[in-house]
């Protein structure tokens, strides 16, 4: 009996800190904001409970970022960039109101983000409070919802308004010199990660790097102890008068690899002609886990007139870009980025770069 009415009295315990905890959230004890409470209005003081970042804008644009346990994801299909989610999170965590808006500038703050505003909704995951080092009613619920506008006459805050506040407000992010709208982009390709190989020198167990337009370049490379590696001509021959060095310092490279660009808005006509016509290197990468990574390379053409000593020679020239060139990965047609050279100088070497002079 006794120990079925302390059970009873966890329980109404338990029942009472739930009630108070939403109401308190809910702002139920306080009659008005005050200012300390204002100037904290907008920013997210724990941003570690984040679990989900959705944003849109009024011209269709839209992004759902969501924390995953291998890290961030957007539109639940691609890894996001993580300095950018970095980025983001310290900018919500910082943001701090500058002013409200006065009463007689109210109504057309409103009505201007009403059409062209950005709404952000941010969603935590946690216990809606602990007790006794147990939490209890742990989901995910929204914690912040937002609308950023345009910036101020002097660029240096936003409008925005609060969802749950009568009024708007201008905001700013202290020791930034600039509005903060801009860092809240509802566009998926803004987000994604430009890596594309993050592979130890340890982990690699092959990688080929296959000259499309002269094979003799070809060369292949597998894996012969922990940083020891077997060098392959074209022909799968072994090759025994090679650089180690810099063979070693090549495939250590592949640790950390970007893109440049993602090229969303090209043609599709032109995005054909170029995976028809323009490709020369493919590189592939396979880790020890058997997880294969591979870019296939395009040349980059440009157009121009041909000159020599100021007389035109030809008009309307093809010529290579020498700094980059168009990429796809893992045999993805549908995605089209460039890559810069330096990114991926040696990789690009022919076979004879290697060997021994």
């Amino acid at each position: 009996m006794k120990r079925q009415k302390v059970y009873v009295v966890i329980a109404c315990v338990l029942a009472v800190l739930s009630i108070l905890a939403i109401v308190y959230k809910k702002g139920g004890f306080n009659k008005s904001m005050n200012s300390q409470k204002l100037y904290t209005a907008y920013s997210i003081k724990d941003t570690s409970t984040i679990s989900r970042i959705f944003m849109a804008d009024m011209f269709g644009r839209k992004v759902l970022l969501t924390r995953e346990k291998n890290g961030w994801m957007v539109d639940n299909h691609k890894p996001a960039a993580p300095y950018k989610i970095r980025d983001l999170l310290i900018t919500m965590n910082s943001i701090r109101v500058a002013k409200p808006i006065t009463k007689s500038g109210q109504k057309s703050v409103i009505d201007m983000l009403a059409v062209s505003s950005t709404k952000v909704e941010i969603y935590e995951t946690k216990p809606l409070f602990t007790l006794f080092g147990k939490s209890f009613f742990t989901r995910e619920r929204v914690l912040k919802t937002y609308f950023l506008g345009d910036a101020i006459p002097t660029n240096l805050a936003s409008y925005a308004m609060l969802e749950g506040m009568d009024y708007p407000c201008e905001i700013h992010k202290p020791g930034f010199r600039g509005f903060v709208t801009p860092q809240f982009i509802p566009d998926p390709t803004e987000w994604y990660s430009q890596n594309v190989f993050s592979t130890k020198l340890t982990r690699i167990q092959t990688a080929s790097f296959i000259d499309i337009e002269n094979s003799e370049n070809s060369f292949f490379v597998e894996k012969a102890g922990p940083r020891t590696f077997n060098l392959y001509d074209s022909y799968k021959n072994l090759v025994s008068n090679y650089d180690t060095l810099l063979l070693i310092d090549m495939l250590s490279e592949f640790r950390d690899r970007n893109y440049e660009v993602f090229m969303k808005d090209m043609p599709q006509t032109t995005k054909d002609s170029i995976l028809q016509f323009n490709l020369f290197k493919i590189i592939s990468v396979t880790d020890v886990n058997n997880k294969n990574t591979t870019m296939k390379l395009y040349h980059f053409i440009e157009w121009g007139d041909l000159y020599m000593e100021d007389i035109l020679i030809e008009a309307n020239v093809p010529d290579y870009n020498k700094d980059r060139c168009y990429a796809t990965f893992n045999d993805n047609t549908d995605d089209i980025f460039t890559v810069q050279f330096f990114q991926f100088d040696r990789q690009i070497q022919p076979l004879s770069y290697y060997l021994l002079k």
